[in-house]
């Protein structure tokens, strides 16, 4: 064996058997030939695939964007999450995604909370093209507010169905002049500090008066910040955080009210202190049961559907302003729904002895109630709403044996009764399957379907945001 080289250390290379560097040459030039093959393989299977059209992808994209539009839940803002349509949609292929960024059908609703980021609030403004918004702002923070206000306010022209839950500060930046030209419905909402602005003075109204369609309006309100809307054309309106003595002051600038919604807040007024108040179109009236002071002064020709919401115990006295409140109401009650806190049979009886009999639709939710028992009792007993045709009842625990008293109470009332529907809650209880009906119980049930009672047993589902839903991609 030769010595290393003295210069670089490197030992000289073995010399090579002329038949070892032919079988290397005829190897390599095997495995030329084999990669050769296989690459004229690859390219006539990658051609037979590119031939492949799927039924779906062979659609106009005009029949796929009105596919893609029908994917869009209705009714609600759309909340930006990468497994809901519309982002879902760019996700699939290439094809699906030019087309659904190109789809403004798909981008005309969203919904943010705190969390979302100003650029995907402004990618989807400018994918919806020239066609109204629909969009629900949620924030705390003055300066994200702020950065998300500037986002819309330039498309101020397209609003047409916007909840902004913001500081009042940024609510305010909403200029007299601005075209609302698009604008149906609006919900404000003050969210963070509301005293305390920057330079702006506690005076100065949020003001939306040039919007021409706007005929809904949800607002809440707080003492130091004023609204000036176009109420006198407002058809249906939600007032939350008022005395009763404001709450007069904006009704009586609303004569064309359809449905009305009431919260209140602060000290009892005395009802010879408001001034008496008819509201001719009222058809809805949603209040809470602490307004019944104020409800003498309230008149409604056409009211046929009665709300109340529950903010105190109800009793005898409740009972009585709800008497005094069916007799300013001339037409017969249509539909009259009762939120109740721990129903007692007695305090039942007390609300529904005030109802008239000729009512045929009853709505009782009693989410803090232990039990639903009460209630069962109460409408069991002869007399009560002897014309009742539709009975819905929600919230409440809904024991085993419940379920026996529920088929008594039906058969009692066969005769008049034609829907029955019963909402189980389960406020996330483990133990919310015991709330169903057991299989000892649907014979009843079914006895009662073949007599001709539609019914139906459900429990809501509350949506949740994931943490897959908090990164979202555009």
């Amino acid at each position: 064996m030769e010595s290393p080289c003295p210069r670089c250390g490197c030992s000289p290379a073995p010399e090579a058997d002329p038949a070892d560097r032919g079988q290397l040459r005829l190897r390599l030039a095997q495995l030329n030939s084999l990669i050769a093959s296989l690459s004229a393989e690859h390219e006539r299977l990658l051609a037979q695939s590119d031939s492949i059209v799927y039924p779906v992808l062979s659609l106009p994209p005009e029949v796929v964007s009105l596919i893609f539009i029908r994917c869009i839940p209705s009714g609600s803002p759309v909340y930006p999450s990468p497994i809901e349509a519309p982002l879902l949609l760019t996700q699939i292929c290439r094809q699906w995604r030019e087309i659904a960024i190109d789809t403004p059908e798909l981008w005309q609703s969203i919904a943010l909370l705190d969390t979302r980021s100003v650029e995907v609030f402004n990618s989807w403004i400018l994918r919806s093209g020239s066609l109204p918004l629909t969009f629900s702002l949620n924030c705390v923070d003055p300066i994200h507010a702020a950065s998300l206000l500037d986002v819309c306010l330039p498309h101020v022209r397209r609003w047409q169905d916007v909840e902004l839950a913001l500081p009042a500060g940024v609510l305010r930046r909403l200029d007299d002049d601005f075209p609302l030209l698009m604008l149906r419905n609006i919900s404000l909402l003050l969210r963070g500090p509301f005293s305390q602005d920057g330079n702006l003075t506690t005076t100065q109204p949020i003001t939306m008066s040039n919007a021409p369609l706007l005929c809904s309006a949800n607002v809440a309100t707080y003492p130091d910040v004023a609204l000036e809307l176009p109420w006198t054309q407002l058809t249906s309106l939600t007032l939350g955080r008022l005395d009763p003595g404001d709450c007069f002051a904006i009704l009586q600038r609303c004569p064309l009210l359809t449905t009305l919604d009431i919260s209140i807040t602060g000290a009892a007024t005395e009802a010879e202190s408001l001034p008496l108040l008819t509201l001719p179109l009222l058809e809805s009236f949603t209040f809470p049961s602490d307004l019944s002071t104020a409800l003498p002064r309230l008149r409604f020709p056409r009211l046929a559907h009665i709300h109340i919401r529950e903010t105190v115990v109800f009793g005898a006295a409740h009972a009585g302003a709800l008497q005094t409140l069916l007799t300013h109401v001339p037409a017969p009650v249509a539909r009259l729904a009762l939120t109740l806190k721990y129903p007692a049979s007695p305090t039942l009886e007390h609300c529904l002895a005030a109802v008239p009999a000729s009512l045929p639709t009853l709505a009782l939710h009693c989410g803090n109630a232990a039990t639903i028992a009460p209630l069962l009792a109460v409408l069991q007993r002869p007399g009560v709403l002897p014309a009742l045709a539709r009975l819905r009842i929600a919230g409440g625990r809904v024991f085993d044996g419940d379920y026996a008293e529920i088929a008594a109470m039906l058969r009692a009332r066969l005769g008049t009764l034609h829907e029955f529907v019963l909402v189980v809650e389960t406020y996330g209880r483990a133990e919310a399957a015991r709330d169903v009906p057991r299989i000892r119980a649907m014979p009843r049930f079914r006895a009662l379907a073949a007599d001709g009672l539609r019914m139906r047993i459900e429990q809501p589902v509350y949506p949740v945001l994931t943490a897959l839903d908090q990164g979202v991609g555009t």
